[in-house]
């Protein structure tokens, strides 16, 4: 074991890559729709006890969200173009209506890409949501080159804007991802998917306004770790019938359920774009008037 192994070692672990969290229980046995998902989801948690993962998640998507995971698998091959503008997303120049408002970087899952957003783009787009950024991150588990991706692209994200606030949205792996570079720089450590809190902090990094994060609730060791100040700073979105990740949010008034929303539905859901909107128009009211106020 290498020396920087031991010295991690030393720190509190508060969040693991996912792997089998134990088998679901039956909400309804008297509805079919209620024993199909748990098969389903026994299923899958039997894959992932097995540790076959990515042959676990691809069988709970195509069995629950089968009309969601072939347009997932589309969305995902369009994000890897170099130039990921659908929608308006990625802009090099701001629209007059953008000028003043808090930009957003949404963060994709694991082994995905920015064409996760391709829904969600197109509702900001028609709903005057954003600036709205995406960024392709690496594959696999959470490590220390994605903080590197993402730090890049918030300080372009910021030079382009001339802001001093980035909104961080996460969904899944993205959303673990979030909770961490939102933190102060050395506060944390990530390796293959094992977060280490190096130190407790009572705020977040001043240029992160809010975070979002969807369909990957904060862990009750991550809560716990937050000062009420920076719990006040985070939404969490969840769907009802999500087999993959069906933790349940700690985020009180700001936690979103939402019936008959499974994992990658989630990216495709306006009942899900709606509440975003919700969200964001509260604070982009606050932020125009900032920046009127800056102009006069």
């Amino acid at each position: 074991m290498s020396t920087i192994d031991i010295q991690e070692s030393d720190f509190p672990c508060l969040r693991e890559p996912t792997t089998f969290s134990g088998y679901p229980a039956c909400e309804n046995k008297m509805s079919l729709y209620s024993l199909y998902k748990f098969v389903v989801a026994s299923g899958m948690q039997f894959l992932r006890q097995c540790h076959f993962m990515g042959t676990a998640n691809l069988f709970g998507a195509l069995l629950w969200e089968p009309k969601e995971a072939i347009g997932a698998g589309l969305a995902m091959r369009k994000g890897h173009d170099k130039l990921f503008q659908h929608h308006g997303m990625n802009p090099t120049h701001l629209l007059d209506w953008q000028k003043g408002c808090t930009p957003i970087l949404a963060l994709h899952g694991k082994d995905g890409t920015q064409g996760h957003f391709m829904k969600m783009g197109e509702y900001f787009l028609e709903h005057r949501i954003g600036p709205f950024f995406t960024v392709n991150l690496s594959s696999g588990e959470l490590t220390q080159k994605d903080i590197e991706i993402v730090e890049q692209k918030l300080a372009e994200i910021k030079k382009l804007c001339g802001c001093e606030k980035v909104h961080l949205l996460g969904y899944s792996r993205g959303a673990e991802l979030a909770h961490y570079i939102a933190q102060e720089p050395g506060s944390f450590t990530m390796n293959n998917g094992y977060c280490r809190q190096l130190k407790k902090s009572s705020h977040w990094r001043t240029d992160i306004e809010c975070i979002i994060r969807i369909g990957s609730m904060t862990n009750q060791k991550e809560w716990e770790t937050l000062s009420k100040e920076m719990q006040a700073h985070v939404w969490e979105v969840r769907g009802l019938d999500d087999i993959h990740m069906p933790e349940r949010s700690l985020a009180g008034k700001q936690a979103v359920e939402i019936a008959g929303i499974g994992h990658l539905g989630l990216m495709t859901s306006t009942k899900v774009f709606s509440e975003l909107k919700r969200i964001f128009n509260n604070h982009q009211s606050i932020d125009q008037v900032q920046h009127f106020n800056k102009a006069v």
